[in-house]
């Protein structure tokens, strides 16, 4: 996604249906920031070449209405807008 880390993890904070959480195989949606979790250990430059970046958001989509997925990624998102208006930074 376009921003910065901090906005990643914003996002993944503010989703409802989707559990912070590493893929524990189960049937329930998650979501993860690798540069936190799965990929902490790699270096910086390796992560960099790798393609994974601290913007990057890893979503494992579970059983649940994708209308209400799509409505929790949509609303996640939008605290992103919300901010920028906050500060008065134009889209």
């Amino acid at each position: 996604m376009e921003g910065s880390g901090a906005d990643a993890c914003r996002v993944a904070e503010a989703l409802k249906l989707f559990t912070l959480a590493p893929s524990l195989g189960g049937v329930d949606s998650l979501v993860t920031i690798p540069v936190l979790t799965s990929h902490a250990m790699i270096a910086p430059e390796l992560r960099k070449k790798m393609g994974v970046t601290e913007q990057m958001i890893r979503l494992s989509v579970g059983l649940e209405h994708v209308e209400d997925l799509i409505a929790d990624l949509e609303e996640g998102l939008a605290v992103l807008s919300r901010k920028r208006e906050q500060v008065g930074v134009a889209d």
